[in-house]
């Protein structure tokens, strides 16, 4: 076996700087989908809003309450518009390119934003909620992608785990917003935190203008130049031998796998034995993310704190939140060198057991109880932290990181659909379980998803492979070769890695990545001396 390349002194991180700031801001639409949930968590337990579509109720904490009817109507329809996003997703996946998915998504959120603050109608609102959910269909999935196939392998984890740091923040921000504007009498209490809604697809539609498509897009449609000049324009590499290397690297792959599998249809994701397999485990991640219950905290949280009585429940969600963005952060070096699979095993029986625990203590104690609404509070400051570093972030990026590169954007745009059609689940009956109209569980709710935490660290220890450190075209190799899940890490391949993060031209230049990944380095100096980046 060849000896590994020597690190240099210099920092990769530093020297792929303009790639990790342009994903950063591609990621503003995961800010837009966690502003939103949060923001209309809020509204639930909001008087001005409550006034308008909700009722007096002087036996609730606040003196209003929501109908089950609406609460899961206002939730579950931006599932519903997130499920018409992404059949449309994987019927024009192939064709539409990634900066025209995203413009999509901002002409829909202007659009939705637009209706919800014009009227005060239920149908309004309702409709709104619908078209906002299409937009984040839209978003979320092509914001995902695309910071995908322009990252570079050794950063590409984390890059992608950006989106739930993005997602918090946009929490963070949304709760702070309703918490300054709740005060207010009348509508403007609402309709301010709808109308800071419009920042971040104006910011998206100007910043996309100026960037290039993704060089796994170019190359699918045969424009190798412009595939250069992305990888050139998006991480500011210079040398014309090296882009032609990454991009023949990329082109390889792609004609490979055309080769293979000619033409693109909804069957050639489970239509052999490695297809399937790669789908299944990327839709897996998706619907593992609701399964850890963050759909239910994004979306009734307030709602809940409220109805268990705990004092100042926008003020204990900020501090949530803020905290959770510390974990958000620590997603990055975490999942660049612990890795994903033992991150999302840990993370998960830790969410489990937060989640069993706030619902025994209200099991033991009850509502209302000072102890209790402690208790509630500190576990799921917890699970929020514990989600950010790790659960959140690691599906995140497998669920893209898995597909092949041909059916990547049908897997995961349908991927996303399905995701969706959970999260409608979760947020159609939830109000059942946690209002006191219906069955008034309230914390006890927690139950399901400490059940849920549990199975997805028994799914993620018995089926989820090892991709730190390698290339997509790698993992298509190893795909291919039917590795198991367990010895992804240290399977020897035969492709060398191409398009790693300004380091040696053979594999990985972290030496923390030594002895995970046993394969034949192709070490090459001199070409790697001649490089020069801007």
């Amino acid at each position: 076996m060849a000896s590994l390349p020597v690190v240099h002194k210099s920092s990769p991180f530093w020297a792929e700087k303009r790639i990790v700031a342009i994903c950063f801001f591609i990621a503003l639409a995961h800010f837009q989908y966690g502003y939103d949930s949060a923001a209309i968590a809020g509204f639930q337990s909001m008087p001005g809003f409550l006034a308008v579509y909700g009722y007096v109720d002087p036996h609730n904490p606040i003196g209003y309450n929501i109908s089950t009817d609406v609460q899961r109507l206002i939730q579950s329809l931006m599932n519903v518009g997130g499920f018409v996003a992404s059949i449309v997703i994987y019927f024009l996946g192939g064709r539409l390119s990634r900066r025209l998915g995203l413009w999509i998504g901002c002409a829909l959120a202007f659009l939705s934003v637009s209706i919800m603050i014009g009227s005060t109608t239920l149908g309004a609102l309702y409709t709104g909620r619908l078209f906002l959910g299409a937009s984040n269909g839209f978003l979320i999935p092509w914001s995902v992608t695309y910071t995908t196939e322009s990252a570079p392998s050794l950063f590409r984890g984390s890059i992608v785990g950006m989106t739930t740091f993005q997602t918090s923040l946009g929490a963070l921000f949304g709760i702070l917003v309703d918490n300054y504007t709740n005060p207010r009498p009348g509508n403007a209490s609402w309709q301010i935190p709808l109308a800071v809604m419009y920042i971040v697809p104006v910011f998206l539609t100007v910043f996309v203008f100026f960037l290039p498509d993704t060089p796994r897009f170019y190359v699918s449609r045969g424009e190798y130049e412009k595939a250069e000049n992305a990888i050139r324009r998006l991480r500011g590499i210079t040398d014309a031998a090296v882009l032609r290397e990454e991009v023949e690297d990329i082109k390889n792959a792609f004609l490979m796998e055309k080769e293979i599998h000619s033409g693109v249809h909804l069957r050639d994701m489970w239509a052999n034995r490695v297809d399937l397999r790669r789908t299944l485990l990327s839709y897996g991640c998706t619907i593992g993310q609701t399964a850890t219950g963050v759909t239910f905290m994004a979306g009734f949280s307030v709602y809940l704190f409220v109805q268990a009585k705990v004092g100042s429940p926008f003020m204990w969600i900020m501090v949530s939140l803020a905290i959770a963005l510390t974990g958000n952060m620590a997603a990055f070096p975490a999942m660049r060198f612990v890795g994903r699979r033992p991150l999302l095993v840990s993370c998960s029986v830790i969410s489990s057991v937060m989640m069993f625990g706030m619902a025994i203590v209200y099991t033991v104690a009850g509502p209302g109880h000072p102890a209790a609404s402690k208790a509630l509070v500190g576990l799921s400051i917890v699970y929020t932290w514990i989600y950010g570093i790790g659960q959140g972030p690691v599906m995140w990026a497998l669920s893209t990181e898995i597909p092949s590169q041909r059916l990547r954007a049908q897997t995961v745009g349908t991927g996303a659909g399905i995701n969706f059609v959970f999260g409608w689940l979760v947020s159609f009956f939830s109000p059942y379980f946690i209002n006191p109209d219906k069955l008034n569980w309230g914390p006890k709710y927690m139950y399901i998803w400490g059940g849920g935490n549990l199975a997805v660290a028994i799914w993620a220890f018995l089926v989820i492979p090892e991709t730190r450190g390698r290339s997509l075209e790698q993992l298509d190799e190893l795909f291919e070769k039917g590795v198991p899940a367990t010895k992804f890490a240290k399977f020897a391949v035969e492709r060398q890695l191409v398009d790693n993060a300004r380091g040696q031209e053979g594999g990985p230049v972290d030496s923390n990545l030594k002895g995970d990944v046993e394969q034949v380095y192709v070490e090459n100096r001199e070409k790697t001396a001649a490089r020069t980046y801007q």
